[in-house]
């Protein structure tokens, strides 16, 4: 048939993604073939993208509709860009029941050092698309994720990932990761703030008021004041004006605390305790040595593991003083209650050991003992077996505890001023009470006597 395309027509979209078989001459439909059609197809190089549709199908809608969607291509799809998927959350608040008090209002993000922080996922390639006349449409490649690796990153290219090289906070900013090992508070300490616990160190520009609690694996330092706070570094504490702890405040440092001043707090240092001024009715404790050679020691309980060098001690007004030597006031008062538990558990025992007779003895007589008593003698070998192991845990602690006590030698108090009466000096198991005021002196543990001595 001649006129076969005059009857019918391909109409292809810009998109050359569809093509549309049209009617041109209605009045003479029927006269067109199945060959026809696939005639004009294959002029129209349309014949690979064909709709799976059959020939009878496609003339039944084009008689009824004059047109038919006949060819159809595929969109491409491009490929996904690359992204940088963090492993550790940057997210810093907390859930209802992480809270344990309204002060505690976030978290600091942090990381540890060597760990695996985050990684680039690779762009993909994508897939190319096709259109009515089978031609490609090439399908656009992803672009690559750009992070850079800053202050304390590693990035490991064989692994496309992000390594912390110290322990800190963990910081995503503008195409670039970073890790802080100090954590900064430019002000006080807040309910902006809230209390902090934090794998690195902490430097606060300001105060610590009453009733928050500052954790910190490395340092602390602290510009201002500690009011009645807790503060726990796993090294050293600086407080640059002191404490007032309202006999609130407890500070406790694995290495040492420089303070301006201390009063009414409890403190525990893991070296030594470094005061410019004055150490006023608090507990202190310092594994190695206090200093306070500026100021006075008034009140309170002072423990050294070495050496206590002070400008004062005590007052005029006779205020309690004590100073310790080799084990402090709260290791002397749990050294006496485990020689009183080992003396309850001698007796326990004893009695123990007593029924176990008794009960042995009946079953020697009667050869077989009621069933009451046989429990009784069941729970009697328990409890005698659960004393002995509490008994051997005690006396393996005292006997710490006791030799702390006897080990005193080159220990000594320094004092530069003023010892005034009413102190109590203890070198471990031994103990002195000042009755007279003394200038210039080193206290000190000779031959199971603690002597006083003009400094030389």
């Amino acid at each position: 048939m001649s006129e076969d395309n005059k009857i019918i027509d391909v109409h292809v979209a810009k998109d050359r993604l569809s093509a549309t078989l049209t009617v041109v001459d209605y009045d003479a439909i029927d006269q067109v073939q199945e060959d026809d059609f696939w005639t004009l197809m294959k002029e129209k190089e349309m014949e690979e993208r064909v709709l799976n549709t059959s020939w009878d199908s496609i003339f039944h809608t084009l008689k009824e509709k004059k047109q038919v969607e006949i060819a159809k291509g595929e969109l491409p799809k491009n490929g996904k860009d690359g992204e940088l998927k963090l492993i550790k959350s940057l997210q810093s608040s907390l859930e209802v029941e992480e809270k344990k008090s309204f002060r505690d209002v976030a978290r600091i993000p942090t990381v540890e050092e060597g760990e695996k922080i985050a990684e680039l996922v690779p762009p993909t390639e994508g897939v190319n698309g096709v259109d009515v006349y089978n031609q490609v449409i090439k399908a656009s490649k992803g672009k690559p994720a750009k992070c850079r690796a800053g202050k304390n990153v590693q990035f490991e290219s064989s692994e496309n990932a992000y390594y912390a090289e110290v322990a800190g906070q963990l910081s995503h900013g503008d195409r670039i990761l970073q890790v802080f090992p100090v954590y900064e508070v430019k002000g006080d300490v807040s309910l902006e703030t809230g209390n902090l616990d934090f794998v690195g160190s902490i430097t606060i520009h300001g105060n610590v008021p009453t009733g928050y609690t500052i954790h910190a694996k490395g340092d602390i330092t602290v510009f201002g004041l500690v009011e009645g706070a807790h503060l726990e570094a796993g090294e050293n504490i600086t407080i640059k004006e002191g404490i007032a702890g309202m006999e609130k405040a407890t500070i406790h440092a694995g290495a040492n605390l420089h303070c301006g001043y201390i009063n009414q707090a409890d403190v525990h240092v893991g070296k030594d305790l470094v005061i410019q001024n004055s150490i006023m009715h608090s507990q202190c404790v310092a594994q190695e040595n206090v200093f306070c050679e500026n100021g006075n020691i008034i009140g309170g309980s002072i423990s050294a593991g070495k050496k206590i060098v002070v400008n004062h001690v005590g007052n005029k007004a006779n205020t309690k003083t004590e100073l310790a030597f080799g084990i402090n006031k709260k290791l002397r008062e749990r050294a006496q209650a485990l020689a009183d538990e080992k003396n309850d558990l001698l007796d326990k025992k004893e009695k123990l050991k007593v029924l176990g007779q008794q009960l042995q003895q009946k079953q020697e007589q009667v050869g077989q003992l009621p069933t009451k008593e046989r429990i009784m003698l069941l729970k009697q070998r328990n409890m005698w077996e659960q004393t002995e192991s509490e008994l051997e845990n005690v006396k393996t602690e005292l006997e710490d505890l006791q030799y702390m006590l006897g080990n005193l030698d080159g220990m000594s108090l320094e004092v530069k001023g003023v010892l005034n009466d009413h102190t109590e000096l203890i070198f471990g198991k031994y103990k002195r009470v000042v009755n007279q005021e003394h200038q210039r002196v080193n206290v000190f543990l000779e031959e199971n006597e603690i002597v006083i001595r003009p400094l030389s």
